[in-house]
């Protein structure tokens, strides 16, 4: 459907006139008045409710489209999802037909947030009334979950009392697609993921479909099924480029780019529609594509802080703020670290006033606050307006800048913010753009401290026998579950955690070791002997790690077979350690060498 066929009035009238009567059979108890006035009561609610909820969703800015909302299909292209190694459209019958519970798991930039929006318009075809909730507004108010259903139903003018939504919840009614779920604050995340879970289980008629990044949570959220987005093939990696408002002589080379090889070479960067659109953006400019993801969102900055704008035929955009391209950074570094410190995604101008005002506090530069506000949104679009409020041009920036920001701070800052910050491993890409940016402070003030107080913990002094790894398992997972070929591990929810560390720094570092899983299995066959051994009838086997003794037998097979749940994988870590420890004592003797004899 073109953006011309798109209209919101008809699409509106055409969904209640298909379920009034169903509409009017689930409140003809709870509503007062005669049958025919429940009906236009409930005509004009749904209705005026639908208008809204299509007008706000229906068209979407992105980083490329800036200026007005633009109809999502104009530059959205649909992606696939994967659930267990089965692909499924990315529609709401496909989803149901899987489970009426569902989390889209993506990385940043893979394109969640456009796809739940293309589920909401999806959902009308469904005859499922769609609420669109975007989990980080939880962080500025004390309401439940439920509490902000209702609200945000009431904001987008449905005109029904609380009785009403009651029964039109427990009649599964609704498609409720909850955005961001990694946006919330880690001091509410429990209370919200008790509350969502229980909300899956007492309204269980409707369609609950919940997106964030990928994290271990969800492996305790038993009656959901967790999809993840697929990455762009170069078929739709080129049909979003030819979706782009962009110059169509570049559009052009770089389309024949994509085709002639260039997709394939960077398939990891290229698949990703964020990284994609800026690969474009930076493609006038430079052909080539860093192997750094650190250096690739550089020259995206200083694609958008030099650029002439390409999507107006060469238009130079002015610059209030006359802070060099340095300073400009530093600042909006100082901007983005303060923001993330409250996971902060969007605020007002007043907030962002005030962040600018303790920026140039902290780096004292001296420059106009309203003026460096004005250029981060029109000049150099790091920041874009959502509605009433300022948000990130993509949080992925944000979380870039921070990198820098603790990058280029005094060492004793640099050790209290990594400290600060080291629970959110998984939760965004800060810690690997750090590691890019500065392998040696990541090592010095994580990875080695941080493996040092895992083999006090465990009382490892020389090799890892049953017992460090019994108790390792223990401090790491409440049950262990072997079911459908797979073995899954829900997590204790303790902040003191080592699991995201041993992962982080083998993922990063085991090269230095020439780390590998167990060689000895593949990951097929050690699932299919943990499920014919322990799983044989297919009814999900449920291991509750706090009543394991190192005699068990699963235990002794865990530390053997396990890959990540082994004995192999914690000597390899501590073998780390030791491996980090001697390069820089060699760093340390070659410099003196050098430097002061």
């Amino acid at each position: 459907m073109s953006d011309t066929d798109f209209d919101i009035n008809r699409i509106a009238a055409e969904f209640v006139q298909q379920n009034i009567e169903n509409f009017y059979n689930t409140g003809k108890d709870v509503l007062k008045g005669a049958a025919n006035a429940i009906r236009l009561r409930l005509n004009r609610s749904y209705k005026e409710y639908l208008q809204c909820v299509l007008a706000r969703y229906s068209r979407a800015k992105s980083f490329f489209i800036r200026d007005e909302p633009t109809y999502l299909y104009n530059f959205y292209v649909p992606m696939g999802l994967t659930s267990k190694g089965q692909l499924i459209q990315a529609s709401v019958c496909a989803l149901e037909s899987l489970n009426r519970f569902v989390v889209i798991t993506g990385t940043g930039g893979s394109g969640k947030s456009m796809m739940m929006r293309h589920l909401l318009l999806d959902g009308i075809k469904a005859k499922r009334v769609p609420i669109f909730l975007e989990l980080r507004e939880l962080n500025q108010t004390p309401q439940s979950l439920k509490e902000f259903i209702y609200s945000t139903l009431r904001q987008n003018s449905f005109a029904l009392d609380d009785l009403y939504i009651e029964r039109a919840l427990k009649a599964g009614h609704f498609l409720l697609l909850l955005d961001g779920f990694d946006e919330i604050a880690s001091a509410i995340r429990k209370r919200v993921s008790k509350e969502l879970i229980e909300l899956a289980k007492v309204y269980d008629q409707n369609l609950i479909c919940v997106s964030s990044r990928p994290d271990n949570e969800f492996s305790g959220w038993s009656s959901f099924s967790v999809c993840a987005i697929q990455s762009l093939d170069l078929g739709q990696a080129c049909e979003l480029i030819e979706k782009l408002p962009f110059d169509p002589d570049l559009k052009a080379k770089f389309l024949q780019e994509l085709k002639g090889g260039l997709f394939k070479r960077h398939i990891s960067f290229l698949s990703n529609p964020l990284l994609l659109s800026i690969m474009l953006l930076t493609f006038g400019q430079s052909a080539d594509i860093p192997s750094k993801l650190n250096v690739f969102y550089n020259q995206a900055y200083e694609a958008l802080f030099q650029r002439h704008d390409a999507l107006k035929g060469g238009f130079q955009r002015t610059r209030r703020c006359k802070l060099d391209i340095q300073d400009f950074a530093r600042v909006f570094s100082a901007f983005a670290i303060q923001t993330y410190d409250k996971r902060l995604f969007q605020f007002t101008q007043s907030e962002a006033l005030e962040y600018l005002e303790k920026s140039k506090r902290i780096l004292r530069i001296k420059f106009n606050e309203n003026d460096y506000l004005l250029d981060t949104e029109q000049a150099v679009c790091l920041l874009i307006e959502d509605g009433l409020l300022i948000a990130f041009a993509h949080r992925s920036f944000q979380e870039y800048f921070v990198a820098r920001f603790i990058c280029d701070s005094k060492p004793e800052v640099q050790e209290k913010l990594i400290e600060k910050y080291r629970k959110n491993f998984f939760a965004d890409s800060v810690f690997d753009l750090l590691t890019e940016m500065n392998p040696g402070l990541m090592e010095r003030c994580l990875i080695v401290p941080q493996l040092e107080r895992l083999q006090k913990y465990l009382k490892v002094k020389r090799k890892v026998g049953i017992t460090h790894f019994l108790r390792y398992l223990k401090s790491e997972f409440r049950t262990i579950e072997i079911s459908d070929g797979s073995i899954i591990g829900t997590h204790t929810g303790r902040e003191t955690r080592y699991g995201p560390l041993v992962s982080f720094a083998l993922r990063h570092w085991g090269n230095l070791i020439d780390f590998s899983f167990l060689k000895n299995d593949s990951e097929g066959d050690i699932y299919r002997y943990f499920a014919e051994k322990y799983d044989p009838e297919k009814k999900d086997c449920v291991i509750h790690v706090s009543r394991l003794t190192y005699r068990d037998e699963i235990v002794r097979d865990l530390a053997t077979h396990g890959n990540f749940f082994s004995i192999h994988t914690l000597e390899s870590v501590f073998k780390l350690k030791d491996a980090l420890l001697e390069k820089h004592q060699e760093i340390g003797a070659t410099l003196d060498e050098i430097l002061l004899r």
